[in-house]
């Protein structure tokens, strides 16, 4: 089942498009990006969870967060990424205490794109 979806948004100069959805299934959260997703590439993208928009790679919450729900990595080496991406969320993480999905580079702090969790 469908819990949250959203569509994202880059962060300048990248290019991000796309969107996303996480699945409840069996207990465990399934992330997943849409077909039509794509990314311009960064030395190393991955996901991880904040509480409102990002608008500083400098701030120290959003820099804590992004290390401590990092969950799924993209390829790196500033290779373009395109369709469907999947991971699961480990349950460590306390999924329903952050509101947006931020992709972000784990390589040189900066935030490559996010999306709005729109809870269903």
């Amino acid at each position: 089942m469908i819990i949250a979806r959203g569509t994202f948004t880059p962060g300048p100069p990248h290019v991000l498009r796309g969107s996303f959805t996480i699945r409840e299934d069996g207990g465990a959260l399934l992330f997943e990006t849409s077909a039509d997703f794509y990314f311009d590439g960064s030395p190393a993208p991955g996901f991880g969870l904040h509480i409102g928009i990002p608008t500083s790679a400098g701030d120290l919450a959003l820099r804590t967060n992004m290390e401590r729900t990092r969950f799924l990595d993209l390829p790196g080496n500033v290779v373009e990424v395109r369709g469907q991406h999947a991971g699961a969320i480990p349950p460590a993480i306390n999924f329903h205490a952050y509101d947006t999905l931020v992709l972000w580079c784990f390589a040189v702090p900066f935030i490559l794109g996010h999306g709005k969790l729109e809870r269903l």
